[in-house]
């Protein structure tokens, strides 16, 4: 669909940068290669899988821009996708806890939203309860997901029911409620990607004016 919505073929995409996390999630591992199953005529492009953390899809991105700006691609199909449903609850939780730093977290028996709820916590202590604040991004999010037909969750909630716990949107992590969580589940997005002139002479196109990558140390036990 994202290669059909660029007025392209499969033909012409030169590489393709796929981005996913899996941590024995999914028994497929080595996914790059999957997006080759689209069309035959994609077979024998360059595919590179990208894996960092939540950033994953992000960081395929990063990586399709540096190949179009080397000029060593023209058109990059940069795909980001996600498969959890395959593996039950308690399998989930320990996958995502592995991208903690596990000597100190999830090895302390952090799940990855109790980690986030720490960080959450000490906000709050440093600059006052935000709560409002989470809520009007929850509530946002709903409410963009409401018009997205190709959302997970189709409904605005607004920001009452993100603001308050109740049995629907109970308390996860404190101060997080279900609300202030990602949800289990499959997906996926795809975007095309080429350089400037090229876009220029398609019908539609929108530009990168930055881009930019950065990492923090991964302890939280060293980080304020």
């Amino acid at each position: 669909d994202a290669i059909a919505d660029a007025g392209l073929a499969p033909a012409d995409i030169d590489e393709i940068f796929l981005g996913t996390f899996n941590a024995g999630m999914e028994n497929q591992d080595f996914a790059a290669s999957l997006v080759l199953q689209v069309d035959d005529s994609m077979r024998f492009k360059p595919a590179t899988r990208f894996e960092n953390a939540c950033a994953s899809g992000s960081a395929a991105l990063y990586g399709a821009i540096d190949a179009i700006r080397a000029r060593r691609t023209r058109v990059a199909l940069v795909v980001g996708v996600e498969k959890m449903t395959s593996a039950g609850l308690d399998k989930v939780t320990e996958s995502l806890a592995k991208a903690s730093y596990h000597k100190e977290e999830a090895g302390a028996g952090l799940s990855f939203p109790g980690i986030f709820g720490q960080l959450a916590q000490r906000y709050f202590q440093q600059y006052g309860d935000q709560s409002d604040a989470l809520a009007q991004i929850a509530a946002k999010n709903h409410r963009n997901g409401s018009v997205n037909p190709l959302a997970h969750l189709q409904k605005d909630l607004g920001f009452d029911f993100c603001r308050q716990v109740s049995d629907k949107n109970p308390i996860v992590a404190a101060p997080l409620k279900r609300t202030d969580c990602s949800t289990v589940a499959d997906g996926a997005a795809a975007a095309v990607l080429t350089d400037v002139d090229t876009a220029l002479g398609m019908k539609k196109a929108v530009i990168f004016r930055a881009a930019q990558h950065v990492n923090d140390i991964l302890p939280m036990s060293r980080r304020d």
